[in-house]
């Protein structure tokens, strides 16, 4: 996504100016300004706009020598939710006409914004975005506002307080004051008052009379003092310019000072250290999977999809959906056949497609990846359902099959309680995390627990997937998910995950990525500070060798998280013998005793032998059995809600998990998980099966 033509947002303020710069620097064209001002005011008291400083905008147009396009505000901050959707007399219509406008004279593709946290405004430029078809750009985005603002200042960026509104800023002593002065000062508010160095809570705000991109600068001749606000403890006060001129810059110092292509994203790239092992496509495993027939486990059987009961929590698996009831080949018709299966099963339980927080897809091939997304994003609205994507040798014939978690709240609330359920959906371009490449969220938060999607190494200012290895990608992939969960629960860190999948693509990765990942949980506890005692594991990292990943990845991570004390978790590690085999199971249970996972391996019980002749009735009974006798070890209360069984395209292993549900079943009866079966390429230590369990109140 580069040379984008882009319509810069600008308040004046220090944040729009620079995010113009970062996409400068990112390689694409600022061609138009836009700018919202206030009727009759300076200031106007909007949860989106800055406004003051309003008056002199207009020079913006000459000092840039680019087209302004403003309009007056008209409406009000009325839907003040959330999610926004479109509200008549919301002053983010405003902003919908004044782009759409913009849109149709210059032909942008794409607007800047300045937002650095508040998910307030991005939320509703990426609406505005999302209706006009247009691309945000939020290169600001949770950047460390510390190192953010050193970094504006050092690239000659050049601006002063025109309005304070925090204990320990004085609009008398402060206004006026460039930011480079400021800063120190800032930095002491920070660190004794948690004021946001960057202004984010609206301590200040800012007008920028020079940059690089500024052909010509801004000269402040006179201003007058508004007090807004005489409050004792933190006076409001802002800013009127009343005469300000441009000057000429050396054309030279102008061109010299042009954005370069600095990257905070290839930087942290760069400092990873790491042999040179660029992506390979896995071609050790691939060629081994290349016909029709390798990549297929067994003939497709149109089985019926396979449901856990509803828990106390209000959360529910369907697994097993697919679209093999469709006589269209394609990957679009058995899409759209699996949504009316998945449809039905719906409605026979009183659920809707908005309940759905969670979707595992595994496809046939990687191919299909955007038809399938063309039929798939139908099916949701605003925020849809975190998912996981991955290929799979699926049975000939069938070439998707999906597995959804939902949850709706069962039980009335307690008076003083209240629920959160809220989607973490960010489509804007930044230096933060990737934002979604298909119609998907990065996570689903349903009060303490936080379901993410996959995450793969994509650079988040180019959406193109980094040149480098596995152990490359597994470190940013990992990173990626530190950073989702601290966007949906700040306190979250790697410490709170409960359960971890990690698809690659070639078997000798798998001790790469569990190392990188043992490695970032210590650094997250050493962070927290965490003491377990008495000890306890942490949570292992499955991992799982499938044909593809999106965008040809090396490596794909899964993970579910629970807001407790991970020091205060128990774990329980058992193993079982049948016919030479080994039946390993190790559960976790958050402190708070409201999920658990479980992970169950079938592998031989000696190094290098090999199973012989087994009763895979029997194998698939014990498995059921130790799995029983799991859940039994776990806090009382929580169910097994869904049964992911990975496993080798080899005879026995098929063996068993046609049996396996049936087991199950027959052994748990109503709680009993729903069972979703997987096949994959390979699994770690000789491992034949491998089912992995999330439990939940």
């Amino acid at each position: 996504m580069l040379n984008l033509k882009v319509v810069a947002l600008i308040s004046g303020g220090k944040d729009s100016c620079y995010n113009m710069m970062q996409c400068v620097a990112a390689g694409h064209r600022i061609v138009a300004l836009a700018n919202l001002r206030p009727a009759l005011t300076d200031e106007l008291d909007s949860y989106m706009y800055q406004t003051v400083g309003h008056h002199a905008i207009e020079l913006y147009a000459e000092v840039m020598e680019l087209p302004l396009y403003r309009r007056t505000i008209q409406g009000s901050s009325l839907n003040t939710s959330r999610n926004y959707s479109v509200t008549e007399g919301d002053e983010v219509e405003d902003l919908y006409e004044l782009l759409h406008l913009v849109k149709e004279k210059e032909g942008v593709e794409a607007v800047s914004v300045g937002a650095i946290l508040s998910d307030y405004q991005r939320v509703r430029v990426e609406n505005v975005c999302l209706r006009l078809g247009l691309q945000p750009l939020a290169y600001l985005w949770r950047r460390d506002q510390e190192s953010l603002l050193s970094e504006m200042i050092s690239s000659d960026l050049h601006a002063v307080l025109i309005k304070v509104a925090a204990f320990g800023l004085d609009p008398e002593k402060h206004l006026g004051k460039p930011l480079a002065d400021m800063e120190p000062y800032l930095k002491q508010l920070s660190q004794k008052y948690g004021v946001h160095i960057c202004g984010e809570g609206g301590e200040y705000e800012t007008f920028t009379l020079d940059c690089p991109l500024f052909k010509k600068k801004m000269v402040i001749d006179s201003a007058e003092t508004v007090i807004h606000s005489a409050d004792a403890f933190a006076p409001v006060g802002y800013l009127n310019f009343t005469e300000i001129h441009t000057e000429n810059k050396d054309a030279d110092v102008v061109a010299r000072a042009l954005p370069h292509g600095s990257c905070p994203c290839q930087n942290a790239i760069d400092k990873m250290t790491e042999e040179v092992e660029y992506a390979d496509q896995a071609q050790d495993n691939r060629q081994q999977f290349t016909s029709n027939c390798d990549l297929s486990c067994q003939q497709g059987h149109d089985l019926p999809p396979s449901c856990s009961a509803r828990s106390s929590k209000g959360y529910q698996w369907i697994s097993g959906i697919n679209g093999l009831q469709c006589k269209d080949l394609g990957i679009q018709g058995q899409t759209s056949a699996a949504f009316q299966q998945l449809q039905s099963e719906l409605d026979s339980r009183g659920w809707k497609m908005k309940d759905i927080i969670l979707v595992h897809l595994y496809v046939r091939s990687m191919e299909d990846f955007v038809p399938l997304n063309i039929v798939y994003k139908k099916h949701f609205g605003m925020n849809p359902p975190a998912r996981v994507c991955v290929q799979a040798p699926l049975p000939a014939m069938q070439l998707l099959q999906m597995d959804c978690l939902l949850h709706d709240w069962t039980e009335p609330l307690e008076e003083g309680c209240f629920h959160q359920r809220e989607a973490l959906h960010v489509q804007s371009l930044s230096h933060w995390a990737p934002a979604n490449i298909g119609p998907y969220s990065q996570a689903l938060r349903v009060d303490e627990t936080v379901f993410c999607a996959g995450q793969i190494a994509l650079v988040p200012c180019t959406m193109q997937l980094v040149t480098a290895g596995a152990g490359t990608q597994a470190r940013l992939a990992f990173g990626y998910v530190k950073k989702v969960l601290e966007a949906v629960i700040g306190s979250l860190t790697l410490a709170h995950v409960i359960q971890a999948h990690c698809y690659v693509t070639r078997h000798r990765d798998i001790p790469v990525v569990r190392s990188i990942w043992a490695g970032m949980l210590a650094a997250a506890e050493e962070d927290e500070g965490l003491l377990r005692e008495p000890p306890t594991e942490p949570t292992p990292l499955l991992a799982l060798v499938v044909p593809a990943l999106p965008r040809g990845a090396a490596v794909e991570l899964h993970a579910t998280a629970v807001q407790d004390d991970p020091a205060k978790r128990t774990s329980c590690h058992v193993t079982t013998t049948v016919a030479c085999l080994a039946i390993e199971c190790h559960t976790v249970t958050s402190a708070d005793a409201s999920a658990a996972s479980l992970s169950l391996s079938l592998a031989p019980a000696a190094a290098g032998v090999e199973p012989g002749v087994t009763d895979a009735r029997d194998v698939a009974d014990a498995v059921a059995a130790a799995f029983k006798n799991a859940t039994g070890r776990v806090a009382a209360g929580l169910v097994p809600l869904s049964a992911r069984v990975f496993y080798k395209r080899q005879s026995l292993a098929r063996q068993i998990v046609e049996g396996l549900e049936r087991s199950l079943r027959s052994s748990l009866g109503e709680s009993s998980p729903s069972v979703a079966l997987v096949p994959v390429l390979d699994l770690p230590d000789s491992q034949i099966l491998h089912l992995s369990c999330w439990l939940s109140a």
